[in-house]
Order: structure tokens, then sequence, then C-alpha cells
């Protein structure tokens, strides 16, 4: 049987593959205690069936949430541009509010100024 047959039929049977950079290639090696030694051929391979498929399950259930946290963060990073965008925009608007606040404020000095003048002038005038 070739290697893919193999693996497909796995993935066929319900086994997910992990993703190969969390694999690692020196896995911890299970201590089989002295209970399991005794144990009958077919009781050990019952018993491994089992312990792989909750392996596998539990491996598919953190890649699961692997995923979801994922698409969470993205979706955040997603909110952070727009509020960094929002915030660009909002700091535009700002400066160019003010510069015409600036504008008009020296077109009043300026107003007040000349009619100070004006007024002086007119002092002098009728005094």
């Amino acid at each position: 049987m070739s290697d893919n047959l193999a693996h497909d039929d796995f993935i066929a049977m319900g086994f997910h593959q992990l993703d190969e950079k969390y694999v690692s290639l020196k896995p911890p090696k299970i201590k089989w205690g002295e209970k399991y030694k005794g144990w009958s051929e077919e009781r050990k391979i019952i018993y491994l069936q089992n312990l792989a498929s909750s392996m596998n399950h539990a491996a598919a259930l953190i890649q699961d949430e692997r995923n979801k946290a994922l698409e969470l963060c993205e979706k955040k990073e997603a909110q952070l541009e727009a509020m960094n965008e929002n915030m660009k925009q909002n700091s535009e608007m700002l400066q160019f509010q003010i510069e015409r606040m600036n504008e008009e404020k020296q077109g009043f000095n300026e107003s007040y100024a000349k009619l100070k003048k004006e007024f002086e002038d007119f002092k002098k005038k009728v005094s």
C-alpha cells in the first residue's frame, strides 16, 4: 500500500492531519506501565486505537480553536486598521478646523487693530 493511499484512507476514516509546522520530530515517548504490558495483544490494539482516536480528536479541537483565534485576530487587526484610518481623518479634520479658527482669529485681530487705529485717529480729530 502506498503512503498516499494510506494517508487518504486515514483521512476518510475521520483522522485529521496536523499542520506539519506544529508537529515535533521528536515527541516525548509514552511511559507504558506494567499493567499495560500484561494486557493481551487484542486489548492493547483496542486501547491504542481509542488512544489514537482521542489524541486525534484533541488535536482537531486545538486546531479548530487556533483557527477561530486566528480569525478573531484578523478581525481585530482589520478593526484596528479602520480605527487608525478614522483617527487620521479626525486628526486632519481637527487640524483643518484649528487652521480655520486661527485664520478667523487673525482676521478679527486685524479688524480690531484697524478699528482701534480709526478710533484713535477720530479721538485726535475731535479733541
